[in-house]
């Protein structure tokens, strides 16, 4: 296949990918639609909304919800109708949570009358065909697509840098006189100096703790110094917000950190406008840093189809689809990617997890040669850090600090005493699935003898693969009375909510017990990236609460030479191992 029929091939390949993907969407969502209100609130899918208030320019709708009522994340699509979302009045952007409740900014059609009653909050699909499209002709037709991003993409080029200018930066490192704690990594330092100098683009992979936002932001300062216009982008308004709270940290005030959208929920002190001409800067010549959705690049409404800037930077970067990483870089003359493709993948309805790595712009750049791992862990000590170096990172992680979990007084539960940093504790359960009010009543109690002991609820993190576990622990952590406010303080959440957080005290409830159903899920509970994200939100401590009956499950489908189960199986063993515990006594810690 010669070189035009190659790169037609390709763009053909791309373009269906994206159909298929959007037609899945919208075939789930409508599939959600037909199910009865009583199940999709049961559900987690809709909301039922009782009261709600008008604020601000009559864009902003704030809903009271108890947070156990719905599962929506920051960012989500919803639509609000009186349960006929074929039919809505309004179409939503969920802005966050706060103690007033949801936060809705409106982009599409009325408010609600408030005199009237029956509203319903659901999920909600947006079809942006229409951006994805211009942004494929783009690719095939622009000189930038076609001379510059295509070739890119396609391995004819990349790698490119100004050796003077990387070996430059490498110097600017070599102040002995710095304290320890500000000091780069070797391979932060690799990193940085190399981003600042290529032509094209760059990855950076950003392990668990390594500090990937904190390189970023020291990237950006250095290109705005050099007085480029910097794009930051990522694949949801959260993963956007943080990455540019990094960068406000790093500049002087004179540089302006602007994001271009509806401003999410207590975010720091970034510059909010709805459109690029409200911000002021088609005036301003000065170097700046702007955050925008690749969606938003695209969009009619901001004012960003046609705004070029001299980097941009994609952040979770494998967690972005080869075409949305498109829709970004279109924007720009270089590329730089932070991300861990060893990490969750694109969230996709179309393909398997395994399909959803692989469709990554960071999985489809790396190992090309112009990228850099960062090698060290601030977060992670020696015990917490052995598995997933093993077995992500190639042996690679090293650790900053060695903290260990110290309880006052000392606690009654095996698990908690030693000073094992992983624990495995059996609940008994056998025959659960999506809920086990088991493994519940258990991680509530380890929380309340690791709150006696002295850690902070705040500093205490539960992670489950399912929302209905969720919503049983945080049932039973509001009660007793005396401890109800745990279950505010406490963040119970799934794996996917967790990516990017850390807490000092990590619980895993995985729930699952019945083995069929194990064997049914096996490759969403066992997903390798997934059990990745799980296990390495600890800084101290990682407890995993999980049947007997999924962990045999486990070792059958390892035997079978399932990739998840075997990944999860070596877990298992290696904790076993470290804890010098056998299957027979497994549960001390």
């Amino acid at each position: 296949m010669d070189g035009d029929a190659q790169r037609s091939a390709w763009l053909e390949n791309l373009e269906s990918g994206w159909r298929r993907e959007l037609r899945a969407q919208r075939t789930e969502v409508e599939e959600l639609w037909r199910t009865p209100l009583a199940e999709r609130l049961s559900d987690g899918n809709a909301l039922r909304i009782s009261s709600f208030r008008i604020t601000g320019n009559h864009q902003l709708l704030v809903v009271p919800v108890d947070a156990d009522a719905c599962r929506f994340r920051e960012g989500d699509f919803l639509c609000l109708s009186q349960d006929h979302p074929l039919a809505p009045t309004g179409k939503f952007i969920h802005l966050g949570e706060d103690d007033d409740g949801l936060h809705l900014w409106r982009w599409w059609g009325e408010m609600p009358d408030p005199g009237s009653e029956g509203w319903v909050l659901d999920r909600d699909f947006v079809d942006l065909s229409d951006r994805y499209e211009q942004a494929t002709r783009a690719l095939a037709e622009t000189v930038r697509g076609r001379e510059k991003v295509l070739p890119f993409l396609l391995g004819d080029s990349g790698g490119e840098m100004d050796g003077g200018l990387f070996t430059t930066t490498m110097d600017e490192f070599e102040d002995e006189d710095a304290p320890r704690d500000v000091l780069w990594h070797d391979s932060q330092q690799d990193a940085i100096a190399a981003c600042v100098a290529t032509h094209d683009g760059y990855l950076v992979q950003g392990p668990p703790g390594t500090g990937k936002t904190f390189v970023l932001a020291e990237v950006v300062r250095r290109l705005v110094g050099n007085g480029e216009r910097v794009l930051v982008t990522g694949p949801t308004h959260r993963a956007i917000q943080h990455a540019l709270e990094g960068c406000r940290r790093l500049l002087p005030d004179s540089v302006r950190v602007v994001k271009i959208g509806p401003a999410m929920l207590a975010r720091g002190d970034i510059e909010h406008f709805e459109t690029f001409a409200d911000s002021g800067l088609i005036e301003e010549a000065d170097a700046c840093v702007v955050g925008a959705t690749p969606f938003a690049l695209w969009s009619s409404f901001t004012g960003l189809r046609e705004v070029e800037f001299d980097t941009v930077v994609i952040d979770e970067a494998s967690q972005v689809t080869v075409m949305i990483a498109v829709m970004a870089m279109l924007h720009g003359e270089r590329w730089l990617f932070f991300g861990d493709d060893c990490q969750l993948p694109p969230v996709m309805i179309s393909g398997s997890g395994r399909e959803a790595a692989e469709s990554s712009i960071f999985r489809l750049l790396k190992n090309r040669g112009f990228e850099t791992m960062l090698e060290e862990t601030w977060r992670l000590n020696e015990q917490l850090a052995a598995w997933p170096s093993a077995t992500f990172y190639g042996g690679r992680l090293t650790c900053r600090t060695n903290r260990r979990l110290l309880l006052d007084p000392p606690p009654s539960h095996p698990v908690l005493l030693g000073g094992n940093a992983v624990g495995l504790v059996l609940s008994g359960d056998d025959r659960a699935t999506v809920r086990s009010e088991a493994e519940a009543q258990t991680v509530v109690d380890l929380v309340r003898e690791l709150v006696r002991g002295g850690v902070g609820p705040g500093d205490i993190g539960v992670i489950t693969p399912f929302r209905a576990q969720a919503a049983a622990i945080r049932a039973v952590l509001r009660i007793p009375a005396e401890t109800a406010s745990l279950h505010r303080l406490v963040t119970v959440d799934t794996v996917e909510r967790f990516q990017g957080q850390e807490r000092e005290v990590i619980l895993v409830s995985l729930a699952a017990a019945r083995p069929e159903w194990v064997r049914h899920l096996a490759g969403f509970l066992f997903q390798p990236e997934r059990w990745n994200v799980a296990v390495t939100r600890a800084r101290r401590k990682l407890i995993v609460v999980a049947s007997r009956g999924l962990l045999d499950a486990a070792e059958s489908l390892a035997d079978g030479g399932d990739p998840g189960a075997v990944c999860f199986s070596s877990w298992h063993r290696e904790v076993a191992r470290s804890a010098g515990i056998t299957s027979e006594t497994e549960g001390g810690g």
